[in-house]
């Protein structure tokens, strides 16, 4: 028989209890500030890219308005030269369809029709010059407006392009700032990259480039408004062959914007001073109408065509003066050659030329990059910053009140569960965290999106193109240990050991990161060779070329602490040497009043002068125009 006793043990289990309570309690709140901490270190790394991709866009925004700019002054250009040609061309279907009629007198049946054709061309380009007199100074003005907007937006984004940085960064935090010294290096640079990268060019050279891109620019009617004899009458042939004799009719037309450099003295030397308000600019069109005879003929210099042209139409206007033609030792005006056969109906457009009533002051000044050259192929600025955020800014549980406190308390013994029962010190390296981030401004035009299409062409940057955009870059490693070393002053004082340490664990990460992709570069190549499927193929060679990509940039490190030591020196001289020129801690301060004070006086001047102006030009001109028309269409009804 056994015997089962039952022993009743007693004890103390709360004290254990309480212990492994407080054990808990403590391992959570280890786990709450280690979530808090990289909670917000996560938030301050996107803030940072926030503000940097942010102040590049306005800076990518203000070279594409550039951009649009310059087209727009360049298609305002080309409409004038329309405006000209179309001018040009009234007047030549006026002296043709007089020419007609004066032939018409001997053929009354016809006198009727052509008196007719003569008065209704007649009152057209009457009509046709008034609006072109009307339109030409609109113009002209717009680009002055577009020209000074060109240098207001140049000029603001020194301004705002750290406003917008500091505005980012205190809207998605309070707590964060971007005012440390790597910060406002990194603006001083971006200042000082973007006020080497464009330029305004005013000069002559600068201003024939742009006549340049507005000649190339012409559509076919201002360029060359020419006519063969079975354009002109459809189902004959452009030469009519009578045996000894051929005939054919050709017309011809052209405009042209023509530029005369007055920046010479009057004893013939140049003067120093070679800039756009010593060029002058003209838009000149003519029109020509000829009848061509060949006739074959024998006399004493042998047999052989012999040509013969009768002009029977023929027209020239232009604005600002018709300084192309120059007079000869005879006192005739000689001017440049427009017609390849009409030459005497040419003559003929040359001395019956007219010029529009209108003001035009020409191409206006205009912003592109700095280096033109065909090198500066892939032309870049820079933009680098640091959001930081103080240690007791940091919301961990030593904030939070009756649960921890900013200092551990100093009583040997605690009792009680009380304000401090939990608190933790927390230390942070700098005394708070920080993030940095770098982003570029480049120039991508859509061909580069498909490649395929460039067919071997590759347009070159300018700012003709709205091509520029903004991305996101990997901070280079000498940048980040220049801002760790900017925020600690020990750190080259005391020695350099900081350095070499940091940069041996950070270069160990990298050779690590190097070898995992070697492996997986060899991985990727081993599926594609047994790969069968198109689909498979290119997902692999797609991912197989980011992982050669990620591998090429690795390999690409100096893997010595020596070489990394010496271009973080060189980083740090380069960044500290571009704000010079001002206090790290005014820097921002001065560049913002500087540029504030020139965009307003810019502003100023719209408001003042040419905005009024183009008004006032806009509402006259509008009710000149209505009024010519009114009176032209009711004289032609009655």
């Amino acid at each position: 028989m056994i015997r089962i006793s039952c022993v009743k043990q007693k004890g103390q289990a709360l004290p254990l209890g309480l212990a492994l309570l407080m054990a808990s309690i403590l391992l959570g709140i280890v786990l709450f500030n280690t979530g808090q901490t990289a909670s917000e270190k996560s938030r301050l790394a996107n803030t940072a890219d926030a503000a940097v991709y942010s102040g590049l866009i306005w800076q990518a925004r203000a070279l594409n308005f550039q951009a649009y700019t310059n087209r727009a002054m360049v298609a305002n250009q080309v409409s004038i030269g329309q405006m000209v040609s179309l001018a040009s061309w009234t007047k030549y279907a006026y002296i043709l369809a007089r020419n007609i009629d004066y032939i018409g007198t001997w053929f009354p049946i016809i006198k009727p029709y052509t008196q007719a054709a003569k008065s209704i061309t007649e009152k057209v380009d009457d009509v046709v010059v008034n609006i072109a007199e009307t339109f030409i100074p609109i113009v002209d003005s717009v680009n002055g407006v577009l020209s000074r907007a060109q240098q207001a937006v140049y000029l603001a984004s020194f301004a705002a392009t750290p406003a917008i940085v500091r505005e980012v960064v205190e809207k998605n935090d309070d707590r964060y700032s971007a005012t440390s010294a790597y910060a406002v290096i990194g603006l001083g640079e971006n200042a000082m990259g973007w006020s080497d990268f464009a330029k305004q060019y005013d000069d002559q050279t600068g201003l024939q480039r742009k006549a340049d891109v507005v000649n190339r620019s012409k559509d076919e009617f201002t360029n060359a408004r020419n006519l063969g004899t079975s354009q002109l009458l459809p189902g004959v042939p452009n030469v009519l062959n009578l045996g000894l004799v051929r005939l054919w009719v050709r017309k011809e037309g052209r405009t042209n914007l023509i530029t005369e450099d007055t920046s010479s003295s009057d004893d013939g030397e140049t003067s120093a001073s070679n800039t756009g308000n010593d060029t002058e600019w003209e838009w000149k069109g003519k029109d020509t109408l000829s009848l061509h005879e060949e006739t074959w003929k024998c006399g004493r210099r042998g047999c052989g065509w012999r040509h013969k042209e009768i002009p029977l139409g023929w027209g020239s206007r232009y604005v600002n003066g018709d300084f192309e033609c120059e007079e000869n030792e005879d006192g005739r005006e000689i001017c440049p050659r427009y017609m390849s056969q009409n030459r005497r109906a040419e003559r003929l457009a040359d001395r019956e030329s007219e010029e529009l009533d209108a003001d035009y002051n020409g191409l206006r000044a205009y912003y592109d990059l700095t280096d033109l050259s065909r090198e500066n192929k892939d032309p870049r600025l820079a933009l680098r910053t640091e959001v930081e955020l103080p240690q007791s800014e940091v919301r961990t549980a030593s904030k939070i009140d009756g649960l921890g406190s900013d200092s551990v308390p100093s009583e040997a013994l605690r009792s009680g569960i009380g304000e401090g029962m939990f608190g933790t010190e927390d230390q942070m390296a700098g005394d708070g965290m920080t993030s940095i981030a770098s982003g570029e401004l480049f120039f991508h035009p859509p061909d580069d999106y498909s490649p395929a299409r460039r067919r071997g062409r590759y347009e070159i940057a300018s700012l003709f193109s709205p091509y520029w955009e903004v991305k996101l870059t990997k901070t280079p490693i000498e940048r980040r240990f220049m801002a760790w070393a900017l925020r600690d002053e020990t750190l080259f004082t005391e020695g350099a050991s900081g350095v070499a340490g940091g940069a041996d664990h950070f270069l160990g990460e990298q050779t690590e990161e190097l070898e995992r992709l070697r492996r997986q570069q060899q991985a990727l190549q081993s599926r594609l060779d047994g790969a069968l499927d198109e689909a498979t193929r290119v997902q692999i060679e797609t991912r197989l070329n980011t992982v050669t990509a990620r591998i090429s940039a690795l390999e690409s490190i100096d893997y010595g602490t020596d070489s990394m030591t010496a271009g973080l020196r060189q980083e740090m001289a380069q960044g500290l040497g571009s704000a010079a020129n001002a206090q790290v801690a005014d820097y921002e301060q001065m560049l913002e009043a500087s540029a504030a004070q020139q965009g307003e006086e810019l502003v100023n001047q719209f408001e003042d002068e040419v905005v009024g102006q183009v008004t006032d030009q806009l509402q006259q001109a509008l009710e000149q125009a209505v009024e010519d028309a009114v009176d032209n269409a009711m004289s032609s009804l009655l």
